[in-house]
């Protein structure tokens, strides 16, 4: 695919390879260009480099495929494939590429998950030039140091980060305000910039949609509606500005004449059951969850939960839910979704299901709390997600509603001490991650 430039991708590419630049950080919104604009500043800073190895990270490698190596035709492998070698792998060790520069050698760019601290330990091992880390403000932060710790040894060391806003309490921000501004930058951001002592070489761009030459005015105004104006999600992803959001989660995502309805059954073409299994004082809950054609959209249809029990009676619940559920019109039950950490349950499970000649087993998507947070808060502002107009379906709507962030986690992590409506929360979620890209394709006129 062909990159669309204009000044200020050139500029801040022309940034990252001038020697002195020893840190580049693109905050904004989504669809501003920012992160097609680090690979390709992050590539070529690689490519003249005289070190021999440099590192990627994202959070896991499914997110490091979508937003660095692929990037919709202008990743690392798809713009870039005539330099660098198809995905390799140490005997021991990680995921690598090379990247073939002629007369300046050829490079190793190691790949690393930052959200499993057993193995970014094993590839943050020797010395590092050049590091490129995608969404930033979710990194852990020892990651984060340890990565800075790798390349005391060069002279020209260089820093790529990109994030949308995030609390403006954030810990990647001790490392981030401490740059010089380069262009225009929100006025909240700008303050909070210019309160840190600069460091030489540490620069700072913030990016807008308008950023993007690609984005059209319908594209705009599509994206500009992607969520409630004044919101948490408005602010961070469509303003790209640092935001702090409310203890309650979906607060502001929550419309009830919008989202609870009365639901015909025969109008979803397919079902899921999904169950969250308690433990100690926690409940068993279980959903159902229909899907629109296409996924254009889903519903909560009914659940049920009940205390702690063993696992024979919680195997025969479950049953009986699953034939409650077709009673009631969800013939086309797809799977039976459960807690992937119940590992050893589903195995039982599975057999036993197969013998009833019932809904396969399979454990759940092991997305994070937070990728579910934002599903829920996109399907919900865009009139993506109901729930139906049942005491059933409003004790979802209503744990949904209770759901709140954890003390001093605030943007980062749901608390969960066992209350009810985690339990509810959770086994919702599990359905609607069975079918998580297709629904945020489908909600989105423009991908995020």
């Amino acid at each position: 695919m062909t990159t669309k430039y204009n000044g200020k991708i050139l500029d801040c590419i022309a940034l990252a390879l001038r020697p002195q630049t020893r840190q580049l950080t693109f905050e904004g919104t989504i669809r501003s260009s920012k992160t097609v604009t680090a690979i390709e500043a992050f590539f070529w800073r690689v490519y003249y480099s005289t070190a021999k190895r440099h590192l990627v990270a994202s959070l896991d490698f499914e997110t490091l495929n979508n937003n660095i190596l692929d990037a919709d035709g202008f990743g690392l492998l798809t713009k870039f494939k005539s330099y660098c070698s198809e995905l390799k792998k140490d005997k021991i060790g990680a995921y690598y590429i090379e990247v073939n520069s002629g007369a300046y050698g050829v490079k190793k760019i190691s790949l690393c998950a930052y959200g499993n601290k057993a193995k970014w330990k094993k590839v943050l091992g020797g010395s590092i030039e050049c590091i490129f880390i995608d969404e930033a403000n979710i990194a852990d932060p020892q990651f984060v140091n340890e990565c800075y710790s790798r390349q005391v040894s060069f002279e020209r060391p260089f820093t790529i980060y990109t994030l949308n806003g995030d609390v403006p309490t954030a810990s990647i921000y001790e490392h981030i305000n401490c740059s010089r501004i380069v262009g225009a930058c929100p006025v909240s951001i700008r303050a909070e910039i210019e309160k840190a002592r600069r460091k030489e070489g540490f620069y700072y761009t913030h990016w807008k949609m308008q950023d993007n030459p690609i984005m059209t005015a319908e594209k705009l105004v599509a994206a500009y509606a992607l969520y409630p104006a004044g919101s948490y999600y408005y602010t961070i992803k469509i303003l790209g500005e640092r935001g702090t959001p409310g203890v309650l989660i979906y607060i502001d995502y929550m419309d009830e004449s919008r989202l609870i309805q009365k639901l015909d059954i025969q109008k979803y073409h397919s079902f899921i059951v999904s169950m969250d299994v308690g433990a100690t004082k926690a409940q068993n809950s279980i959903t159902l969850t229909g899907f629109l054609y296409d996924y254009r959209g889903a519903a909560f249809f009914d659940k049920s939960t009940f205390k702690q029990v063993g696992y024979a009676e919680k195997t025969r619940n479950l049953i009986s839910y699953v034939q409650r559920c077709r009673n009631i019109g969800a013939k086309n039950i797809e799977a039976v979704i459960i807690d992937s950490a119940e590992q050893n349950y589903i195995e039982d499970l599975k057999a036993e299901f197969r013998r009833l000649n019932l809904p396969p087993v399979i454990g759940s998507y092991k997305a994070t709390i937070k990728e579910r947070i934002d599903m829920g808060c996109l399907l919900m502002s865009r009139g993506k997600l109901l729930f139906n107009d049942t005491e059933e379906g409003r004790d979802i709507f209503g744990a949904f509603k209770q759901a709140s962030w954890a003390e001093g986690k605030i943007g980062k992590e749901r608390k969960d001490e066992n209350e009810p409506w985690n339990d509810i929360v959770d086994s919702g979620e599990y359905g609607l991650t069975r079918h998580m890209k297709a629904l945020l394709r489908a909600a989105n006129e423009v991908k995020l």
